[in-house]
This record gives structure tokens, sequence and C-alpha cells, in this order.
């Protein structure tokens, strides 16, 4: 029977020491590309296969991070896993992806307390599951990504929601905008609600009388349809509208193509801005003014955060907020200084 190499035999046939395989292993930035090569060449060449449980039993780890997201239909979800998946390899470690519904209901916080995973990225939270996020978090290292439950419970990494929402106000009122518009839906995320507070607290600086619209009743599910049926609710309800501000992308394609149903010609008749530059709205067809999360940058950072975490769980916890930038594409016109 052919004999199951160890970590221990590589290192004697790479001439290396145990340690610097398993840091190989574990893609630590320690190891010189050249000996990395060397050891990865070795591993080849016998077929090794690391023993996952022998090393969660000798490190306490298992090298795997959970990832919970909400409403994987939101293409921005797929973008921003596929970010944290490759951060996560590049530090040699494996994502396991749990999608949730809004809430986080008691089952599910649960299973994420009492899997192996070594840590948690919440790309999605609410308030009203707040008593799960702190089971979970009395039980593995926890750090929030694009949402923030309170100002200093947890790690978080977000953009600047509010300051988002300002910068498409203040864009509005410099195009002379005067009947404005916001869809927006029934949500609990810090996201929104920021979104929405910035925008609207941002109007009330304008020096020109503006009128604020917005359709008498609200989704509660951010979908293209949504957008469509509310951006037609709110053309009836005044076809002044000249500027709609909707509080992410999805909802923003929806409401072009209400508007265009209704006969409004864009950007000539009306602007429509959206939130999140998901990559369809850069595509010719669509061209969404939109306002941009640095994506990449959350990603590298939470990851960061919650390996320092695991490492220094009595670490003061710390929120980091990256700005935003608008894109201007074809839904909006050109301002004239």
């Amino acid at each position: 029977m052919k004999k199951n190499l160890t970590s221990q035999d590589i290192a004697l046939l790479a001439g290396v020491s145990q340690s610097t395989v398993s840091r190989v292993i574990r893609n630590h930035s320690s190891i010189k590309s050249k000996t990395r090569e060397h050891v990865l060449q070795v591993i080849r060449e016998h077929g090794y296969t690391p023993n996952a449980a022998a090393r969660q039993m000798k490190t306490n780890r298992s090298g795997a991070i959970a990832v919970v997201v909400a409403n994987l239909t939101n293409p921005l979800y797929p973008s921003l896993l596929h970010l944290l998946v490759n951060q996560l390899a590049s530090h040699g470690l494996r994502t396991t992806i749990w999608e949730t519904s809004t809430e986080l209901d008691d089952a599910t916080a649960s299973a994420i307390a009492e899997s192996d995973v070594d840590g948690v990225i919440f790309a999605t939270a609410v308030a009203s599951s707040r008593l799960q996020h702190q089971m979970i978090a009395s039980r593995k290292p926890v750090v929030f990504l694009n949402r923030n439950l309170s100002e200093h419970a947890y790690d978080a990494v977000v953009s600047d929601n509010y300051k988002g929402g300002e910068i498409v106000a203040k864009y509005f009122v410099e195009g002379r905008r005067r009947h404005i518009g916001l869809l927006t839906g029934l949500s609990e995320a810090s996201t929104i609600l920021d979104r929405e507070k910035g925008f609207l607290e941002q109007l009330k600086h304008a020096t020109e009388p503006i009128s604020l619209v917005r359709p008498l009743s609200r989704f509660s599910i951010f979908t293209y349809e949504n957008g469509y049926q509310a951006m037609q609710a709110l053309l009836r309800s005044d076809p002044r509208v000249d500027a709609v501000f909707c509080t992410n992308d999805i909802i923003a394609i929806g409401a072009l193509d209400g508007a265009r149903a209704c006969g409004k010609r864009i950007p000539d008749d009306l602007w429509v801005v959206g939130y999140d530059d998901i990559p369809m709205s850069g595509w010719e067809a669509i061209g969404l003014t939109t306002i941009r999360q640095p994506l990449p940058s959350m990603a590298t950072l939470v990851v960061d955060r919650l390996l320092l975490r695991i490492e220094n769980p009595e670490l003061k916890s710390e929120i980091v907020k990256l700005p935003n930038e608008i894109v201007i594409r074809k839904t909006t016109s050109k301002i004239d200084q």
C-alpha cells in the first residue's frame, strides 16, 4: 500500500523546514517566490494533498471564512463575492457562502455560529437581526462589509452612503433640476437609509425652490419590475418631474424603462441616477449615471481587518468609511458651467 505523504515528508524531499511547507500551502507572504515554486513543484511531483483535518487539529483553524449575503439576484453581490473569494484565496483561505433573507433567522445564525469557519464577513445586516449577529459574534470573529449595525459594536468597512446621497442632490441642483423624484424601498439597511438621508437633507440647502416627489406607496423588494412600476406611478403623480434618484442601480434600470414607456426622453426630459455602479450600469445600451462604490478597496480592507481580528480577538472595533464618486453617463446631461 502506498504511504500517504505528510508535510514532514515534503519538507525532507524539498530540503526545507516543515513550517516552510506549511506557509507555502497557506500562501503566506513571507515565503520567497523561488522557495514557494520549488516546494510546490515537489508537492505536484508527489501528488501530496494536505490533510485539512490534521491541520485544523494542530492550528485550531479550518482555513475557511463564511461570507453572508442576501439577494444574489442583485448583481452587486456576485461582484462583491468575486472580489472577496479572490482576496481570501490570496491568503490561502476558502470561502463558504450563506445567502439569507433580509433578516437573519435563528436557525441560520446558529448554523453559522456552530460551523467550523474561522471568521464571518457580513455583507448584509439589518437592525432587526441584532440578537442573531450578537450570538454569532460571541462565537466567531466578525466584520461587516457595506453595512453597519451600530457605531462602535463591530468592525465595519463601508462607503460613505450619506455623502453619496448628498452628491446626487448637489448634482441635480447644479443641473437646474427643480421637480425631483426619489425612488427607494422600505428597507432597514444602513446603506439605503444613509443614501436617502444624505439626499433629502442636502436638497434642503438648495437656494432655488425644489419640489420633491415620492410615490404614495413604497416597494419592499429592490427589483427591476418594482423600479419600472414606481417610476410610472411617480410620473402619474407629477408629470413635471425632471430628475429621479434611485437608491440602487437595479431600481434605476427599471425606472429608465418605466419612464420611456410613459413617453419620456432620457435625458432630454428626465434625468435618472442610480447607486452602486453594478457592471450592467456601464453597458452601452444602459449608460446609467450612478454613484460608484470602491468595492475592490472595500474587499481588501474587510479581509485584512478580519484576519487581524482573528489574530487579536480583543482588538477594539473600528469603522472604516471610504469615499464614493459619481460616474456621469448618458442618463443625465452635461451641466453648463
